[in-house]
C-alpha cells in the first residue's frame, strides 16, 4: 500500500511538474502584438538619423514583448510607421504616425488560406516626443512618457477595436486604459488634448467617442460587420450580407446624429474597398446604391464596383 501511494505521489508530482514548464513556456513565448515598426527619416539630417538608428528595434521589442490584453489572445498583426519630419538637433523629435492593425478572418476549414481583414488604419499627424538610444523601454501605465504613453495608447487602441469585434463593447476597459493615458499630467498637450486646429481629431476626442454612450450603435456595429458579417460568409452568406448592410447603416446613422464622429469616417476610410470587394457576388447590384447613401464620401469606389459585380 504504501509503495502504491509513494508510485502516486511521484506520478501527481510529475504532472505537476510538467504543467508548470508547459505554463512558463506558454507566458515565456505568448505575445498579443505582432508589431512591424517601419521609420522614415529622410527629412531629417544625418546625425539625427544616426542617432535614431536603434529606435526602430527598440520601439517593435517593447510593442511586441509587453502584455495588453488581460486574458490570451491571438496575436494581433500591426504597423507603426513614423515618419520623421524635424528634431531640435538632440533628442527631441516630431513626426506622423501612421497605425494599421489587422486580425485573421474566421475560417471553417482551418486548412483554406489565411485572410485578414484591417481593423483600423489612423493616420496621426502630432506627435512629439524625445528619444535617446539609452533610455528605458519599460511598460508603466502609471507615469506619463511622451513617447513610450504613446505607444501604450495606440497599443490598447488595437486590442479595444480587436475585442469590439468579436464581442458586444468587449474592448471598453483598453479604451479606459488609452483615455486614462490621455487624462494625464501632460505637458505638451499637441495631439493629445489639442489637435492645432487641423481636421484630424486629438488621441483624448478619439477614445472619448470609444467610451461614450453616443457612440454604442458604433460599437455595436463593429461587432455586427465584423463576427456576424465578414467572419460568419462561409458559414452563412445571405445572412451574413444582411448583418454587414445593417451595421453599416447603424454606423451611418451616427453621423446624421452627431456633429463629429471621427471614429466612423475612420471605419469607412479603412474598409470602403472591402466593403465594395465583399458585395462584388451579391447578386444585386443596386446594393452599390444603398452602399454609396451609407457612405458617400467614397462613392466612386462603390460606382466602379458596381460595374464589376457579378
Amino acid at each position: 500500500m504504501k509503495i502504491q501511494n509513494t508510485i502516486k505521489f511521484g506520478f501527481l508530482l510529475i504532472i505537476i511538474a510538467i504543467l508548470c514548464i508547459s505554463d512558463k513556456v506558454y507566458a515565456q513565448t505568448y505575445q498579443d502584438l505582432n508589431a512591424t515598426v517601419i521609420v522614415e527619416d529622410q527629412a531629417l539630417p544625418t546625425d539625427a538619423r544616426e542617432r535614431l538608428r536603434n529606435f526602430k528595434q527598440q520601439v517593435q521589442d517593447y510593442l511586441n514583448r509587453n502584455k495588453w490584453h488581460d486574458e490570451p489572445i491571438p496575436t494581433i498583426n500591426c504597423t507603426f510607421q513614423f515618419n520623421f519630419r524635424t528634431t531640435n538637433g538632440f533628442d527631441l523629435y516630431e513626426t506622423q504616425l501612421v497605425v494599421v492593425a489587422q486580425r485573421e478572418v474566421y475560417r471553417v476549414d482551418k486548412t483554406e488560406p489565411i485572410r485578414y481583414t484591417t481593423m483600423f488604419r489612423i493616420l496621426d499627424e502630432r506627435c512629439n516626443f524625445s528619444y535617446q538610444s539609452s533610455m528605458q523601454f519599460i511598460k508603466n501605465d502609471v507615469i506619463f512618457d511622451p513617447l513610450l504613453s504613446l505607444l501604450n495608447y495606440y497599443a490598447y487602441l488595437i486590442v479595444g477595436f480587436d475585442e469590439d469585434s468579436y464581442y458586444p463593447k468587449g474592448g471598453t476597459k483598453y479604451f479606459q486604459k488609452a483615455l486614462d493615458i490621455c487624462n494625464k499630467l501632460i505637458t505638451d498637450k499637441r495631439g493629445w488634448t489639442e489637435t492645432g486646429g487641423g481636421s484630424k481629431p486629438s488621441r483624448l476626442q478619439l477614445v472619448q467617442e470609444l467610451t461614450s454612450v453616443k457612440f454604442d450603435d458604433f460599437r455595436k456595429g463593429v461587432f455586427e460587420y465584423h463576427w456576424m458579417g465578414v467572419d460568419s460568409l462561409a458559414i452563412n452568406k445571405n445572412n451574413a450580407y444582411q448583418y454587414i448592410v445593417k451595421s453599416l447603416e447603424k454606423m451611418s446613422n451616427i453621423k446624421k446624429k452627431e456633429i463629429k464622429a471621427f471614429n466612423v469616417d475612420i471605419f469607412f476610410d479603412t474598409k470602403y474597398l472591402e466593403i465594395a470587394d465583399t458585395f462584388l457576388d451579391y447578386g444585386d447590384k443596386t446594393i452599390y446604391d444603398k452602399l454609396i447613401l451609407i457612405d458617400p464620401t467614397h462613392r466612386s469606389t462603390y460606382e466602379e464596383k458596381k460595374r464589376q459585380a457579378r
